[in-house]
């Protein structure tokens, strides 16, 4: 369909007619893309490379953008360097972004998968957009998810917080790194109750959905309390 279909609504920002977006297909992708870079490097390289245009046209696409959200999050060494040309294309095209609600989201990633100068150089390309953005909901709660207003006050002590912030997100990815997956021994099986039926933890994962552990569930990185979550995505045209 043109432009992506239907999906380009006021919330997201219509999209240029050039761009393609199929519901499918952007769904693998995006899902491609939340691998470790080992496999899904492929996929990363082409999301990355990318010529501006169509890149940016993605960025304001409520199914593309959210494939781009996921590129910036691709876990693994070697994804921060795959990244840099798409860092690069949005920071230095903020200010068309800030006014579509897929755009910010996308920022908002952008800003996360960066190291302090560099988030400090997307902030001051949001600076010449700030009126624009507190004008929008969308563009308010991206200013307060990047603690702009901190940014602009004490540029100082913002930056010795997001580099702290920093260096505690690297110890935790060290530290799981360091520790393989831990997996059962050949031969050894399930540990089962005094009456042979499964244990204490095997039968509260079925009967209340297994916990925190066992739940599954997955908390989406929204920004602070209050802020707007994630919208979903459109539902294809019957």
């Amino acid at each position: 369909g043109k432009g992506g279909g239907k999906g380009g609504g006021k919330g997201g920002g219509a999209p240029a007619a050039g761009l393609v977006v199929g519901n499918l297909g952007s769904r693998i992708l995006e899902a491609l893309l939340t691998l470790p870079y080992a496999e899904s490097r492929a996929a990363l390289h082409s999301v990355c490379s990318l010529p501006p245009s169509p890149l940016l046209e993605a960025a304001r696409h409520p199914l593309a953008s959210r494939v781009l959200e996921a590129a910036l999050r691709t876990p693994g060494e070697g994804a921060a360097q795959a990244r840099e040309p798409l860092q690069e294309t949005l920071r230095s095209n903020a200010a068309k972004l800030v006014r579509s609600r897929a755009g910010c989201f996308v920022l908002g990633a952008a800003f996360d998968a960066s190291p302090t100068a560099a988030q400090e150089s997307l902030l001051a390309a949001l600076a010449a957009s700030e009126a624009e953005l507190r004008g929008t909901t969308h563009g308010n709660a991206l200013l307060r998810r990047l603690r702009f207003d901190h940014y602009k006050s004490h540029p100082g002590s913002w930056a010795s917080m997001q580099e702290r912030a920093q260096r505690k997100r690297d110890s935790f990815a060290e530290l799981f790194a360091a520790e393989p997956a831990a997996r059962p021994a050949r031969g050894s099986k399930q540990r089962r109750g005094k009456d042979g039926g499964e244990g204490k933890a095997g039968r509260e994962g079925k009967a209340g959905g297994g916990g925190s552990a066992g739940s599954g569930a997955r908390c989406p990185p929204d920004g602070p309390k209050g802020a707007p979550k994630r919208p979903g995505p459109p539902a294809p045209p019957s």
